[in-house]
């Protein structure tokens, strides 16, 4: 209790020192707080964004086909995978698909495109594919011929609603698949340039056209939380042992490379930025010792141990801190709020990996809170240490007479 009383008086001597030290460290923390908030809120929105517009936050496949995609490589027995699932409370929904390559034309155009077979009812609990029609309807249950295209693809054949077009590919069975399609609904804009070429269809219409029979491609899983779709993946894989089972992390691998890169060349810049606010504290802390040290001498001549002098100067730096964080917590919690609200919009898009980024969003959460907090007010203890160590060193009649 002495020892506060003591760090107490100690950084009220110097008002106007003590108020920019807090000033320096409380701004250091804000700064983390929102940077931290920034990265992992709006890399959190973009993540939710493609893994609900269509892959999933896991995908199972037939061991190769995530490198190498290929009519053959199919599930053949996808009803004991999908009862694996009940077991686990962390998935949300799934959706098997069935996709191929395959040319299509209307009239004198022809193009290449990607059709996906799905179960309408499945998919919109899965992804929100279906909230993205820009004109037309999304597929009903009934097993026909009804397709949705992608905004592209309609564009370059110039498909309408109504519309009838030819599909062509290769059969499971070797033949030529050929047949015509009728256009009921055509998906908005994508920042994805592959997924403006698709085509869906019906699961069990794709099924018979590429002669595959009950067999499918791909199951698409969502879980409740992104952040787990390794671990519920790895625990899914332990179960299907014949089957890939892939997180979304490696499903859209280009992207998340990307995004590890954007984060740890921001740790980075929170380290330096941590640096230069730990040297002002540094700087702060040894000119307190030196304008002190006649009075430590003092302190020392009368007996005090060097412990207890060591103790009260750190103790001092760690009242400014604490100072300092309990005052930045109400900026920084109602700046993330905001930008977690409003965002900050980019002048032009920003493409990371494949994904456009039209707004910085942040988040409100205890780990962008707790770890600046953490970090600043450990570097700020950790670099007294040093101007401490000093004081307690202090011989005291050399102390006693210096001016």
């Amino acid at each position: 209790m002495l020892f506060l009383k003591l760090a107490y008086r100690n950084i009220f001597r110097q008002k106007r020192r003590s108020f920019f030290t807090i000033l320096s460290i409380m701004g250091s923390f804000v700064l983390c707080s929102m940077a931290i908030g920034l990265v992992y809120g709006t890399y959190g929105k973009v993540i939710n964004t493609f893994t609900s517009g269509h892959s999933g936050h896991i995908q199972i496949h037939a061991q190769g086909f995530l490198e190498r995609p290929s009519l053959f490589k199919n599930i053949k027995d996808s009803e004991s995978v999908i009862s694996h699932f009940s077991n686990h409370p962390e998935i949300k929904a799934y959706s098997p698909r069935v996709m191929s390559s395959v040319l299509s034309s209307l009239g004198e155009k022809t193009t290449g495109a990607k059709i996906f077979g799905i179960l309408p009812e499945q998919e919109s609990k899965t992804t929100t594919m279906s909230q993205k029609i820009l004109k037309g309807k999304f597929l009903s249950g009934e097993v026909n011929n009804d397709v949705v295209l992608g905004h592209a693809l309609s564009k370059i054949l110039g498909a309408k609603l109504g519309d009838s077009i030819i599909l062509m590919t290769q059969a499971a069975d070797g033949s030529m698949a050929n047949d015509a399609f009728n256009v009921v609904g055509i998906f908005n804009e994508s920042s994805d340039s592959m997924e403006a070429r698709h085509i869906y269809m019906h699961l069990q219409y794709a099924q018979d056209f590429l002669v595959l029979g009950t067999r499918i491609h791909e199951i698409a899983i969502t879980i409740n939380d992104f952040n787990d779709a390794r671990n519920v993946a790895e625990v899914l894989g332990e179960k299907i042992k014949d089957l890939d089972v892939s997180p979304w992390q490696v499903i859209e691998a280009e992207f998340y490379k990307a995004m590890t890169a954007d984060q740890t060349g921001i740790w980075i810049n929170l380290g330096i930025l941590i640096f230069i606010v730990s040297i002002g504290v540094l700087n702060t802390v040894l000119m307190t010792i030196l304008e002190r040290t006649r009075e430590f001498g003092i302190l020392k001549a009368i007996g005090t141990r060097p412990r207890d002098i060591f103790i009260m100067v750190v103790m001092e730096t760690s009242m400014l801190a604490f100072v300092s964080i309990f005052i930045g917590l109400f900026f920084a919690l109602s700046i993330n709020f905001k930008l977690s609200t409003y965002g900050i919009p980019y002048p032009m898009p920003i493409e990371i990996g494949g994904m456009a980024l039209h707004h910085l969003y942040s988040e409100v959460t205890f780990f962008n809170l707790w770890i600046p907090a953490l970090v600043v007010t450990l570097s700020s203890i950790g670099v007294s240490l040093i101007p401490a160590f000093r004081a307690a060193q202090i011989v005291p009649v050399k102390a006693i007479r210096s001016t």
